[in-house]
Parts: structure tokens; C-alpha cells; sequence
């Protein structure tokens, strides 16, 4: 199985990256997605590439909005293929209301950053459905080829519907997992299995039992075993699915293998 999105090796996640890479080998997670989100994380970023198993994205989080530098030329950074999406980028209404419409502006730019790249996009949206949709069917129309994944999930049916009809895919992450999640889940069950993702988005969300814990890529399994009860296939048959998903829409372009 792979985890498709984690901060693994950035910022404060830097600790026992070796310990936490064998610890999700021996989970039989075979890779990793790990996640950039500012211009100051990208040599940590660069660093995990190293790592044969670790693959890389980068966007300018909704939270560094303010730090966005449009003529910042990253071109040459997108070429590594080993960097396979553009994000996670978006829109967060919770923490910073007051900078809604920089936000928006800067999710536009970079949205046609990934289109010019060519490269899929990684949507982080919190309380801010209508807006997100809205962005993402505004540029669609415009005849503009954009694909990607709306990460760790924990929106409305509806906004799980508009992105399907999109042709995006949608990550569930350790909150498909708490006791107070069941209307998620309900929203999960009506997701096409063609159409998941699993993740971890460790350091944060670890899921049950292991709440309370710092989350890493090798509890992904326990992710993927109530994905499979929810969806009500073998985990395995589920492993190989959303493995699938991942390699189509990450690594097609790049013509990696898994």
C-alpha cells in the first residue's frame, strides 16, 4: 500500500526518519508521499527524495498564503520526477478568515501553475467548500486539463460529489477511524473504489487505537482495514486498488513504477 500524503522529514517531523521508514516497510507500505508546504521546506524535502521509497510534493499551503512569491521560478524543481504533484494548496476559512480573498488568488495561480506543469494538484480545503468548488469548476471550464486529490478528507457529501464529477480523487485519512466520524463514513461508502486514496498525513490525525500517538506512515494499515470494513471489501483487494489509484494519477506522467 502506499500512504499518499505525510510530512515525513519536514519541519519538526524530522526525527527517526530512518526508524519510520522501516516501520512502514515492515507495515508493507512501499511508499510514501511526502508533503512540502512553504519555500522553506523545500531542501528538507529535497533530502527525502533521496530515499528510494519516498516520493515528493510541493504547493503553498492556504496557512503561508502571504508568502507566496508568483514569479518564483520552480520549473526546474518540477522536472525531478520524483516530484509528482503539485500541493498541498487551497483554501482554510478556520484559522485565517482574514485573508480569504489572498487565498483565493493565490490557489487560482497555483492551480494554473500545476496546469502549466502539468502536473496533478493535492486540495487542502477547510471550511470552505462553496469557494474551493467554485475554483476548481471555474478553471475546468476554461477547457483546462487539471487532476488531482482532495487530501485527508473530512468534507460534506456534496463537495465529495462535485470533486467526483470533476475526476478528482478523494484521500481517507485516521478521521474515518474516530468514534464521531460516522457521517464521514457515510460519505465514504458512496465514493467509487477507481476513485480512493489512503494517508496517513502524519505527524497529525493518527487513528484509532493509536490516538494520542505521533502519526507515521506504518499505521496506515489500520486506515486502510476501516476503509475496506466501510467500503465492505478485503483489505488487500482495497491495497491493491487504491495502490492502483495512486500510480494513475501520480506517476503516469512521470512513467515510474511502483
Amino acid at each position: 500500500m502506499i500512504d499518499s500524503h505525510c510530512h515525513l522529514g519536514i519541519d519538526d517531523y524530522k526525527e527517526d526518519i530512518e526508524g519510520a521508514l522501516n516501520r512502514a516497510r515492515q507495515a508493507n507500505v512501499s511508499h510514501i508521499l511526502t508533503v512540502a508546504c512553504s519555500y522553506d521546506q523545500i531542501p528538507d524535502l529535497e533530502k527525502m527524495l533521496e530515499y528510494p521509497d519516498v516520493y515528493g510534493a510541493f504547493g503553498i499551503h492556504p496557512e503561508y498564503a502571504e508568502k507566496y512569491q508568483p514569479q518564483q521560478k520552480l520549473e526546474l524543481f518540477f522536472q525531478n520526477p520524483k516530484i509528482v504533484a503539485l500541493g498541498e494548496i487551497g483554501l482554510d476559512f478556520h484559522y485565517m478568515p482574514e485573508t480569504k480573498d489572498l487565498q483565493k488568488k493565490v490557489f487560482i495561480q497555483q492551480l494554473e501553475q500545476a496546469i502549466n506543469l502539468k502536473k496533478p494538484v493535492i486540495i487542502h480545503t477547510r471550511e470552505a467548500e462553496e469557494e474551493t468548488i467554485q475554483i476548481l469548476k471555474d478553471i475546468s471550464s476554461q477547457g483546462e486539463r487539471l487532476e488531482g486529490v482532495m487530501h485527508c478528507f473530512t468534507g460534506s457529501q456534496k463537495l465529495a460529489e462535485a470533486a467526483l464529477s470533476l475526476g478528482f480523487y478523494i484521500s481517507a485519512s485516521g478521521v474515518i477511524t474516530f468514534k464521531n466520524a460516522s457521517d464521514l463514513r457515510d460519505v465514504f461508502k458512496c465514493i467509487p473504489p477507481d476513485r480512493l486514496l489512503i494517508e496517513t498525513d502524519s505527524p497529525y490525525l493518527a487513528p484509532v487505537p493509536l490516538r494520542g500517538k505521533r502519526n507515521e506512515p506504518s499505521f496506515l494499515p489500520k486506515i486502510l482495514e476501516t476503509l475496506a470494513r466501510i467500503k465492505g471489501v478485503e483489505p488487500f483487494d482495497l491495497s491493491k486498488i487504491t495502490t492502483d489509484n495512486f500510480n494513475r494519477l501520480f506517476l503516469k506522467r512521470n512513467n515510474n513504477e511502483n
